[in-house]
C-alpha cells in the first residue's frame, strides 16, 4: 500500500514538472514574441505601442509590468525547485526501500539456508553412521527416532520458509473453518512431545473438554507447533512446559510456558522481528518461528505477547484468538 501511494505520488509530481516545463516553454517563447514587437514599435518611435506589446497599459506603467514578472517568475521558481526537491525525495526513499528490501532478501535466503540445511546435515550423518555399521545394535532404535525428529524439523523448517515468503509475497486470506480449538492445541502438543522426551522435558497439558472455534487449521497448527518447539527447545532436561486452554468471553486464550532460559530485555523488544535471533545462536533457528506466528496469529484476528521475568526465569507467550461463530 505505501510503495503504491509512493508511485502515485510520484507519477503526479513528475506529471506536474513536466506541465512547468511546458508553461516556462510556452512563457519565454511568449516572451520573445512580445520582446520582437516591442523592438518593432520601438524602432518606429512609438513607446507607448511598446508597452502594451510587453502587457503594459502605457510606457509609464512598464516599470510595474516589470515588477509583476519578476514577481511571476520566481514564484514559479520557488513552485518548481520545491517540486523539484520532492522527486529527489521520492527517489532516495526509494532507494531505501530497494536496499532494506535487498537486506530482507539476503536475511531470507540466509534463514531459509539455516533453517533446511542443518537438520538435513543432521539427517545425513545418521544415516551414514548407520550404513557403515557404526552403531550399536541397542542404539539403532535411537538413531532413528532422532532421524525421525529431524525429519520433522526439516519439514517444520521447510513449512516456515515457505509460509513466510507466501505471507510477505501475497497475504493471502485464513481460510477459516469450523474447528475443536482443544483438539488443535493438542494434537501440537503430540506432535512435539517425541522431542520433548528426548532432552528429558515433560509437557503438561490443560483445557477444558472442548472448545468450539473457526480456524485456519493448518496454519493455527503452524503456529502453535512453533511456540511449542520454541518452548521445549530452550527448557533444560528434567524442567516442564505447560500448556493450558481456556476461554475468557468470545475469545480463547492458549498460553506456552517454560522453565527455561528466559528473555532479557533486548529479546523482549525484538522477539517478533523476522529473521532477529538475539545474541545467542548456538541453539540455532533462523529467525522465522516467532515472526510466523504473530502474522498467523493476526491473520485470525488475535494477539500473541510475550513474558519474562528476565533471563534464566523461564517465558510465557499468551495466543488470544476469537472465537468467532461456528455455525
Amino acid at each position: 500500500m505505501l510503495r503504491s501511494r509512493s508511485s502515485l505520488l510520484f507519477a503526479a509530481i513528475l506529471a506536474l514538472s513536466f506541465a512547468l516545463v511546458a508553461w516556462w516553454t510556452y512563457a519565454l517563447v511568449t516572451s520573445g514574441s512580445e520582446l520582437a514587437a516591442a523592438g518593432e514599435r520601438l524602432a518606429a518611435g512609438d513607446a507607448d505601442g511598446a508597452a502594451r506589446a510587453l502587457g503594459a497599459d502605457g510606457a509609464r506603467d512598464l516599470a510595474a509590468e516589470g515588477d509583476r514578472r519578476r514577481r511571476m517568475f520566481a514564484s514559479e521558481g520557488a513552485f518548481f525547485a520545491a517540486v523539484m526537491a520532492g522527486l529527489g525525495w521520492l527517489y532516495l526513499a526509494a532507494l531505501r526501500r530497494e536496499s532494506a528490501a535487498r537486506r530482507t532478501q539476503d536475511r531470507f535466503l540466509a534463514a531459509a539456508t539455516h533453517e533446511l540445511k542443518t537438520p538435513l546435515a543432521t539427517i545425513v550423518l545418521l544415516l551414514d553412521s548407520l550404513r557403515d555399521g557404526r552403531v550399536d545394535a541397542d542404539k539403532h532404535a535411537r538413531y532413528l527416532a532422532t532421524g525421525l525428529q529431524e525429519a520433522e524439523r526439516l519439514g517444520r523448517g521447510l513449512d516456515n520458509v515457505l509460509t513466510a515468503a507466501g505471507l510477505r509475497a501475497t497475504r493471502r486470506a485464513m481460510t477459516l473453518s469450523a474447528g475443536d480449538l482443544v483438539d488443535d492445541v493438542r494434537r501440537a502438543v503430540d506432535a512435539v512431545r517425541g522431542r520433548a522426551e528426548a532432552g528429558e522435558v515433560a509437557v503438561r497439558f490443560a483445557a477444558p473438554p472442548s472448545l468450539p472455534a473457526r480456524r485456519d487449521e493448518a496454519a493455527l497448527q503452524l503456529a502453535l507447533r512453533n511456540l511449542l518447539d520454541n518452548a521445549v527447545k530452550f527448557s533444560p532436561p528434567r524442567s516442564e512446559v505447560r500448556v493450558t486452554v481456556a476461554r475468557d468471553g468470545d475469545v480463547a486464550t492458549v498460553t506456552v510456558r517454560d522453565a527455561g532460559r528466559g528473555l532479557d530485555a533486548e529479546e523482549r523488544a525484538h522477539l517478533f522481528e523476522p529473521f532477529w535471533r538475539g545474541s545467542d545462536v548456538a541453539t540455532g533457528g533462523a529467525g522465522l518461528g516467532l515472526s510466523l506466528v504473530r502474522d498467523l496469529v493476526a491473520a485470525h484476528g488475535g494477539t500473541v505477547a510475550a513474558h519474562s521475568d528476565g533471563r534464566d526465569l523461564g517465558a510465557c507467550f499468551t495466543v488470544r484468538l476469537p472465537l468467532g461463530a461456528t455455525t
